[in-house]
């Protein structure tokens, strides 16, 4: 008996055999042969740069919600996002963080990428390698606290040719805020409370690897931390030569410039808003 080949184009009433998946039927003497497989539609442009963006975002989803700090500010995101379109009609809420993070990132994945973004790439998670520190005194190794202070004398007294003691009492009541690769400061903070209530002090700021956004990144996990320590306001004394790089992260300077460690300083204050 002849076969006859065919595609599953409307419902077939036949034996199926499960084994090569296809359904073989008997109409007019013939043997008919029908495929079982839906044929398939090849996957749009979107479809295609939606799966190859999903592995880039689950790594920037995981490497976000790994890291408390950023965690809380995400779901501060979230609620802000989930009142705006509260009252409209059809919008999607978000229920869990990990859920409203990965529709934004994705979001942000899909959109061509600016000179900006690629300067600064990773503004929502660390790169991998890198790791951030958030500790009190107390809570830091000897190892993290020698490499913090040989980053620290490397930097203010070896490279600005400035003879002083870097290493003060301050220390023992600061948190202190670091980047680490393999275990090497990549850049570095303090952070401790100043004379009056809500006031903060930031010092010894550094990076060692300029120019990456590593600097920009750490000073706002020093303002998410003062501002979980209760601050309201943030202090520094800046050299002047990096008056500029504080100022496009809202700082502005007050006072006079003066003289500290044989450099010139001035004074640089910021506002915190506190109210989430």
């Amino acid at each position: 008996m002849a076969k006859v080949e065919n595609s599953l184009t409307e419902v077939v009433h036949g034996k199926l055999n499960k084994k090569d998946n296809r359904i073989y039927r008997t109409k007019n003497g013939k043997q008919h042969v029908y495929s079982a497989q839906k044929p398939t539609v090849p996957a749009s442009k979107a479809q295609n740069a939606m799966r190859q963006n999903f592995g880039k975002v689950n790594k920037v989803v995981n490497a976000i919600m790994c890291e408390p700090l950023q965690v809380k500010e995400w779901k501060q995101k979230m609620d802000e996002y989930n009142s705006s379109v509260a009252f409209k009609p059809g919008a999607k809420k978000y229920i869990t963080v990990r859920q409203f993070v990965f529709a934004t990132i994705s979001a942000q994945l899909a959109l061509k990428q600016t000179a900006r973004r690629r300067r600064n790439p990773f503004r929502g998670a660390l790169p991998k390698g890198l790791k951030l520190h958030v500790k009190h005194f107390t809570e830091l190794t000897t190892t993290e606290l020698y490499e913090i202070f040989k980053a620290r004398f490397s930097v203010f007294v070896i490279e600005q040719n400035c003879h002083y003691l870097d290493m003060d009492d301050i220390d023992y009541s600061a948190t202190h805020i670091a980047l680490f690769r393999k275990g090497k400061v990549i850049a570095y903070a303090r952070l401790f409370p100043g004379a009056k209530d809500g006031e903060w002090i930031v010092g010894r700021m550094l990076t060692v690897e300029r120019k990456k956004g590593f600097g920009a990144y750490l000073m706002e996990r020093v303002e998410a931390e003062a501002i979980r320590q209760g601050a309201t306001t943030l202090l520094m004394h800046a050299q002047t030569h990096a008056v500029p790089f504080y100022a496009k992260l809202g700082f502005k300077t007050f006072g006079t410039v003066f003289t500290e460690a044989d450099m010139p300083h001035i004074e640089m204050k910021k506002e915190l808003n506190n109210n989430h």
